[in-house]
């Protein structure tokens, strides 16, 4: 045996602690990973596009409302939205959590979704990060900036002066 590092806990590859700190870091690793790819640049591009296709068909504001949705025609979405976010996973977090947590928490996070307050936050938030993202604020203070600055009384640039 080596060295004792904890209190007399031993180091072990056979399920100890390394094997649950490994797996934790492998966990943490992979969330970071996924959160990283579904926040890029390009996925924001694809949700905007869905969100404008959503809202607005073909590009153009629908003439009509849609027909209310049936009880039935909302259960068949929600079974399929289900089905869609259980593919997310991968194998191995379904196999340690087991298909009915997993299948319970989608189910909670899709019943949340349901929530008109919950909803408007969620988007006030999301169009929060994509304006922080896109750094809108900047660019317009660079165009004032610029403005201004040929706008100015003897610019030299605008003059055709050197520095």
């Amino acid at each position: 045996a080596g060295p004792d590092f904890s209190g007399g806990i031993q180091p072990s590859w056979e399920g100890g602690w390394c094997a649950n700190a490994l797996s934790s870091l492998f966990y943490h690793r992979w969330l970071e990973v996924q959160v990283a790819n579904l926040t890029s640049p390009q996925h924001w591009v694809q949700y905007l596009r869905l969100l404008q296709e959503s809202i607005w068909p073909g590009g153009v504001l629908p003439k009509f409302p849609r027909p209310v949705r049936t009880q039935e025609q909302k259960l068949v979405a929600e079974k399929q939205a289900l089905q869609s976010l259980m593919g997310v996973l991968p194998d191995l977090v379904v196999e340690i959590l087991g298909v009915n947590k997993c299948q319970v928490s989608w189910g909670l996070v899709l019943e949340s979704l349901q929530q008109p307050l919950i909803n408007k936050h969620l988007i006030y938030c999301l169009g929060d990060i994509i304006l922080e993202f896109l750094d809108l604020s900047a660019s317009v203070e660079k165009s004032a900036a610029t403005t201004s600055a040929s706008d100015t009384p003897g610019n030299s640039k605008r003059m055709g002066v050197s520095s």
